[in-house]
């Protein structure tokens, strides 16, 4: 059968055709799976090269994207290096869509992170463990056109290699990615309310996007995680980090007994069953299933603790999300934190065409307690003033 030449006019997505070719996969001594050399197959070719890809896959193993040790300083320094005075826009938003220092995070955690999920979704672990679920994801990286396999039709082509296998588990919807703070606007909240070689803490590490923040930028970092503890140590040791992060929960007074007064408290807390990261009985929502028994056992008895580590020049930051099912999150979260004796300084909504967890289209970035950042002090105090002019939100 004679195809049409390959050329990027023949994709109804030109743009994510090219990766570089040292990262494709080698199919035999002399062949590399482009999207060039895809497209030239057909029948039984086709169908013989999607169960190599198969085969290959179930060899190696979910793809971890490890990084050389060169490769994680240079992405490091690149964070040491931003520049986030453009982090906001003119109507005080932030910009959340910077994906620096992601591929350390990936590196250190891959596993928790790869394993975790929304609350009714399939981690990209388990889409990939899945046999079914794996082929899919090979079918659509090669273009796969049940009403035209003869190669007359090519309606997405891309070279394969294990980026491509992560990006075909999302955008096929078989298996979702969960959210991930930016540690860019971790480093622009951290310079601006955090004084130079000041102590913040973090109640949910997570992935270490607020951990490397503090590290560019030399601040001393205590975190707290009862998941991710041992890799972001692991990150810690590797960056030579003034930091800690403890294996624990947040909710427990002990935990604090060894952490000095800090200046500045962010973090972004698991939101109820929102995400879930691990069947673990260390989880939150694990230890509180029921909504109003999560917010008093897990976040206030957080935020009471926290305040006892605060200064009273320190401030406080937790990112809001508006509402989870029929719960309205943002609104509790934020009563609770006022309840404990915190005010309001600052509001700074995401910029992003979506909500940064629910996924829902965002149509007025205003509502009160929409996706963003919300900045506390203590009643009464004065906190540090910072370096950058805020967004302060009229509440």
């Amino acid at each position: 059968m004679n195809l049409k030449p390959y050329d990027k006019t023949n994709s109804l997505n030109p743009y994510l055709i090219n990766i570089r070719k040292g990262d494709i996969i080698t199919y035999t001594d002399s062949e590399k799976l482009t999207a060039e050399y895809i497209w030239g197959k057909c029948g039984k070719e086709r169908k013989k090269l999607a169960q190599w890809v198969f085969d290959y896959y179930r060899d190696r193993g979910f793809p971890e994207q490890k990084l050389t040790d060169n490769e994680l300083i240079k992405s490091f320094n690149k964070i040491r290096k931003l520049d986030t005075s453009k982090i906001l826009t003119r109507n005080g938003e932030i910009k959340n869509s910077n994906s620096i220092g992601t591929n350390i995070i990936k590196h250190f955690c891959w596993k928790e992170f790869y394993s975790s999920k929304k609350e009714t979704g399939v981690s990209p672990i388990e889409a990939f463990n899945d046999d079914k679920k794996l082929m899919k994801v090979i079918k659509n990286r090669m273009g796969w056109c049940s009403s035209g396999e003869d190669g007359s039709k090519r309606p997405f082509m891309f070279g394969i290699n294990d980026g491509m296998i992560l990006q075909g588990i999302r955008s096929s919807g078989l298996g979702g990615m969960i959210s991930q703070f930016k540690v860019a606007v971790a480093k622009f909240l951290y310079e601006k309310y955090v004084p130079e070689g000041g102590t913040v803490f973090d109640y949910s590490a997570g992935w270490g996007a607020r951990l490397l923040a503090a590290m560019s930028l030399g601040i001393r970092y205590y975190g707290v995680d009862p998941l991710t503890s041992n890799p972001l140590n692991r990150m810690i040791d590797f960056f030579k980090g003034n930091a800690k992060v403890i294996n624990g929960i947040s909710e427990n007074i002990d935990i604090y007994k060894n952490i000095p007064l800090v200046d500045h408290i962010m973090s972004s807390p698991p939101y109820f069953k929102l995400e879930i990261y691990s069947a673990d009985k260390t989880q939150s929502y694990n230890r509180y299933p029921e909504y109003q028994e999560w917010l008093l056992n897990y976040f206030k008895k957080t935020v009471d603790n926290c305040l006892g580590i605060m200064k009273n020049s320190g401030t406080f930051g937790l990112v809001v999300v508006e509402k989870y099912k029929k719960y309205n999150l943002g609104k509790d979260m934020i009563d609770i934190c006022l309840s404990c004796g915190l005010e309001k300084i600052d509001y700074f909504p995401f910029k992003t065409a979506k909500s940064h967890l629910s996924g829902k289209t965002k149509n007025n970035i205003n509502i009160k307690y929409n996706d963003g950042v919300f900045v506390f002090k203590k009643v009464g105090q004065k906190p540090y003033a910072g370096k950058k002019s805020g967004g302060l939100f009229e509440f």
